[in-house]
């Protein structure tokens, strides 16, 4: 399964570690491919450096240690949401196939995105049955 990797989930499984982190170690485990965009990567090292600067540089460097498949954004846009800052997210996610965008944020989980399908965490474990 190709699997989107959203900002919150990276603020989650990098800071604070926990089930997140554990997650995306299991996906990658399990044989599906994790990936992130330049424009998540840029956002990430935005918040990164506004709300951790004393951090930002190691936090950034545990990222990468993720070893998550880093993809260049498009410039073309595709579908809606309530949030105008996630288009480019699902614009990726649209123009490079993405089966899943993982997420926490409600305005991809409200949405009722059928291809690509946004889901949390514990909607994603459950789908796949991973613990």
């Amino acid at each position: 399964m190709k699997i989107l990797i959203d900002t919150n989930i990276l603020i989650s499984a990098i800071v604070f570690g926990g089930r997140p982190r554990e997650f995306l170690i299991a996906l990658k485990t399990n044989g599906h491919s994790l990936y992130v965009s330049a424009y998540i990567e840029e956002e990430l090292k935005r918040i990164f450096s506004r709300k951790w600067p004393g951090r930002a540089d190691a936090l950034f460097q545990k990222y990468l240690s993720l070893g998550l498949t880093r993809l260049s954004s498009v410039r073309e846009t595709y579908g809606a949401l309530r949030d105008g800052n996630d288009i480019p997210i699902l614009s990726d996610a649209v123009a490079y196939d993405m089966d899943v965008i993982l997420t926490g944020d409600r305005d991809f989980l409200e949405a009722g995105l059928s291809h690509p399908k946004a889901l949390s965490v514990s909607m994603l474990s459950d789908l796949l049955g991973i613990r």
